[in-house]
């Protein structure tokens, strides 16, 4: 148990470190604590997709969360993509999360992963808020973290 936990820290420290040293600037500003009860509240009207406020004032900004990882295809055993979601998949409580629940993350080109975390992980990054849509025109994601 304690190496799992020990794997789990330095996950998590991997994360926090690639995203941070892609987007690192003298003067820049600490991240804003984000949580995923702040994406909640998404409003689809048509077309027209109305986001929370909180999740508005914070796009285009530093943002730091926690959650679990879920891989998006494993090249090379590397992770460069995975979905951040509030708790973990095996959970036996319920439905997987919504897609306003998933926050689509894209490491810095060059940076990757070489394991994936049952615990927790912290992540920081620059906060994506919008439709980003697959080339079929279905919707991929509402929210991302990018550097």
């Amino acid at each position: 148990m304690t190496v799992l936990r020990f794997r789990s820290f330095v996950v998590t420290l991997v994360v926090v470190a690639l995203l941070l040293a892609s987007s690192t600037q003298a003067g820049v500003a600490a991240p804003s604590s984000l949580r995923f009860r702040d994406l909640n509240g998404v409003q689809v009207n048509g077309r027209e997709v109305v986001y929370p406020q909180r999740a508005q004032q914070l796009n285009g900004k530093q943002v730091e969360i926690n959650g679990f990882m879920v891989p998006l295809g494993i090249a090379d055993g590397k992770i460069r993509r995975f979905i951040l979601i509030e708790v973990p998949l095996a959970c036996c409580f319920g439905d997987g999360p919504g897609i306003e629940q998933m926050i689509f993350v894209t490491l810095a080109p060059g940076q990757e992963l070489s394991a994936a975390s049952d615990y927790p992980v912290a992540v920081t990054g620059t906060l994506q808020v919008g439709v980003q849509r697959r080339e079929s025109g279905a919707v991929e994601s509402l929210y991302r973290i990018v550097n």
